[in-house]
């Protein structure tokens, strides 16, 4: 013998107001974690140059030992350059001859703060600015 039971079936189910509260709560916390992934970015950056810059100081200095003479140009420490007797180079990658944005380190000999200055110009790419956009010296 067969029951035959009917069951009356209910829906569940969320309501509007309840998905844009969730929503609305997804939104701030990805705009919390964003906010602070690209500040730490720029942070990282920062820190990366500094260390570039006392790499290719460091490199530099290598350079004057080898030869006698400072480099004239971030370029000397890439290729021999025509009067460089005793060039045991070269000194640094074309990679590590650029900042974390991509531009080309400054080297200038003699220097305004040191014997070799070396620097990087810095999130806008120019010579001051401030915080992430600040000038990056050997010197500092």
């Amino acid at each position: 013998m067969k029951k035959n039971v009917s069951a009356k079936s209910t829906q569940a189910g969320f309501s509007l107001i309840e998905i844009l509260l969730v929503v609305g709560i997804i939104a701030f916390l990805a705009t919390m974690v964003a906010t602070n992934v690209i500040g730490q970015s720029e942070k990282a950056k920062v820190t990366n140059a500094k260390t570039g810059v006392r790499n290719v100081a460091a490199k530099a200095s290598s350079y004057y030992l080898d030869t006698g003479s400072a480099p004239t140009s971030i370029d000397d420490l890439l290729t021999k350059p025509g009067n460089a007797a005793n060039w045991k180079g070269p000194y640094i990658t074309a990679e590590q001859s650029k900042d974390p944005w991509n531009t080309p380190y400054v080297l200038k000999s003699p220097g305004e703060h040191t014997e070799m200055d070396v620097m990087s110009y810095g999130s806008d790419k120019q010579a001051g600015g401030a915080d992430n956009a600040a000038d990056i010296g050997n010197w500092q």
